[in-house]
């Protein structure tokens, strides 16, 4: 378990830290595990969801039928995790089921779980572990498995799974971001950061040794790649999305598996990508391609 932390703290992207963490997973009897966290912004007592992030090592062609058919949303566990805290076993649907208090979307997503073999399984809440996250993991044993026999996985091994899948969802919320479409340059960002620390236009564009209206310049297109209405904003959004007092030498992603482990190349995870304002189905049709 030692080595396990050190492995996760000491990995700098988001596809070292899935990659690894599957691999774990997969020595305590569960191959299969799926992460989806949203990153919230709170003003006058309204949420919005800012950005997104799933990460899955399920089949992709069982994400796309779920996205396809609308489902996402309505998979029993995944409502679970948005409701709960600590951890529940996928016993808890089946007593649902069987009790009639599933909708019919939910039966559906559970059919299309049951089709490609997942009828056993676990969900872990990670609820507000994270200040303005809100995530979690829904996990499952081997294709065909029954949920007894995968509780004696979970009863042998769950302190150690409970602790790293929050110590990942703790290192997944503190690596940068991919960038948005339209990233902010270098020279925006510094602007950006000067007035985060209180300089005014003339300051900056003294300390920069350019004018103010080039200053304002930056401001204004720093506005529109972050889709911020004022300056405030900018700051808020750039933070939020750690496109600010972000050390450049880190780096937020590696080309592919084989660059981060030396294994063949395989399709890379989607680490924090811009999700907007969006449904969750439209970020998920967005990152999860169609096999």
């Amino acid at each position: 378990m030692l080595h396990a932390i050190a492995t996760i703290l000491a990995t700098r992207t988001v596809e070292g830290v899935w990659q690894f963490y599957v691999s774990q997973m997969a020595e305590w009897g569960f191959p299969h595990a799926a992460y989806h966290g949203v990153r919230l912004l709170s003003a006058a007592n309204e949420q919005v969801a800012d950005d997104s992030i799933f990460l899955s090592s399920y089949s992709p062609r069982l994400l796309h039928d779920l996205v396809s058919q609308n489902l996402f949303s309505s998979v029993p566990m995944y409502r679970w995790i948005t409701q709960h805290k600590g951890s529940e076993s996928w016993g808890w649907l089946q007593a649902r089921r069987l009790a009639g208090r599933l909708t019919a979307s939910e039966l559906r997503a559970i059919d299309l779980f049951t089709r490609y073999g997942h009828v056993s399984g676990y969900a872990v809440s990670l609820a507000d572990s994270v200040h303005r996250v809100r995530a979690g993991v829904i996990m499952s044993g081997a294709v065909g498995q029954r949920q007894d026999k995968l509780d004696e996985y979970w009863h042998l091994y769950q302190p150690q799974i409970e602790a790293l899948t929050g110590l990942v969802h703790l290192r997944l919320a503190s690596l940068p971001y991919t960038p948005p479409d339209e990233v902010l340059t270098a020279r925006q960002r510094e602007v950006l950061e000067c007035i985060s620390i209180g300089h005014t236009t003339q300051e900056i564009a003294e300390v920069l040794d350019v004018t103010p209206s080039t200053v304002e310049k930056h401001l204004r297109l720093a506005r529109k790649a972050l889709g911020a209405r004022t300056t405030a904003q900018a700051v808020l959004l750039a933070a939020s999305r750690r496109q600010m007092f972000v050390d450049p030498g880190e780096a937020c992603t590696v080309a592919s598996n084989q660059a981060a482990t030396g294994s063949p190349a395989t399709a890379p995870q989607q680490p924090w990508g811009f999700a907007s304002i969006v449904e969750t189905s439209d970020y998920m049709r967005e990152h999860i391609p169609e096999t």
